[in-house]
């Protein structure tokens, strides 16, 4: 464990937020930061005060320092902090999506460990799991309760394929998505974060967007989830963390890493109808199974097991 200092630096703050897309960057953080007050401050707000949380806690227990300075405790508290204000009302939805910060961080101590022993990352792990416990616990609560945000597309909704699709939609509000968004102006400046670190995240990112596209397209997927985004923003996610930050050299590399974006956009359905007997969203899981069942297959071809 790394030695605390004591000091939240406004750079693990904009890390911890740059980090939901994988992404180690200040000015990536930034970016997205106003995009998410821009499509609404309280979102904006939340998501700052949240990976605040996340990296002070970090210190305070103790957690490695430049695991800390990496933003990598701060991105789930990020994105509970957003689930909780979104999908909870009641006055005391605050007081939850910021505790909800806090655990996230156990969470991640917790999850980190467990997927190292298997040498893969934890990705956003923590983040779904804590937020469907919230959602769960919610259901005895009298001082919280679901907002209408976390209603569940039903199997009949999820089947029932409308003939005509906004594509600018489907192009451009995707990234928002990946922080809850539905938001033009939100994806923009999110595109724009990824963008500023580097071309190989970019070229990923926008990949996903057209292959979740091709997919929804040739298999006769639901076109108006595709126009809200619901099926490329795991995909996005998928092909930047194949494809970019946890590339493996291996042959046909890069077949590996358009495959997986496919499963993705494939699991999406699958999880969702998996989950709504529960009442609970996908959420971002899709990108976190496919990660770690494609990150195992590389890593075995890699060092030529099979």
């Amino acid at each position: 464990m790394g030695e605390n200092d004591g000091i939240v630096s406004p750079t693990s703050v904009l890390k911890g937020i740059s980090q939901v897309l994988l992404i180690e960057n200040v000015w990536s953080g930034f970016l997205i930061l106003i995009g998410l007050c821009l499509a609404s401050m309280e979102v904006g707000i939340t998501a700052l005060v949240a990976s605040c949380l996340g990296t002070a806690t970090a210190y305070l227990i103790g957690a490695n320092k430049a695991k800390i300075n990496q933003g990598l405790y701060g991105f789930s508290s990020v994105l509970t902090g957003i689930a909780c204000l979104l999908f909870l009302d009641g006055a005391s939805k605050y007081v939850a999506a910021f505790i909800g910060a806090v655990i996230a961080v156990f969470f991640t101590v917790a999850i980190q460990s467990i997927a190292a022993r298997f040498n893969l990352p934890a990705l956003t792990f923590p983040f779904i799991a804590v937020t469907w416990c919230i959602i769960l616990a919610s259901y005895a609560m009298t001082h919280v309760h679901l907002s209408d945000a976390i209603a569940v597309t039903p199997i009949q909704q999820m089947t029932d394929n409308p003939q005509t699709v906004d594509v600018f939609g489907a192009l451009f509000k995707d990234f928002g998505e990946v922080f809850l968004q539905d938001s033009y102006l939100c994806s923009l400046f999110i595109l724009a974060g990824i963008a500023v670190s580097g071309w190989r995240n970019t070229i990923m990112a926008v990949a996903g967007v057209i292959i979740s596209i091709i997919v929804v397209y040739i298999c006769g997927l639901n076109l108006h989830s595709l126009e809200m985004g619901l099926y490329s923003y795991n995909t996005i996610l998928t092909m930047i963390a194949m494809g970019s930050v946890f590339y493996t050299k291996i042959r046909g590399g890069y077949v590996y890493v358009i495959i997986a974006g496919i499963v993705t956009v494939l699991m999406t359905p699958v999880i969702t109808i998996m989950l709504e007997p529960l009442g609970l969203p996908a959420l971002t899981m899709p990108f976190v199974v496919t990660t770690w069942l494609f990150l195992t297959i590389t890593e075995s071809m890699k060092k030529g097991e099979y």
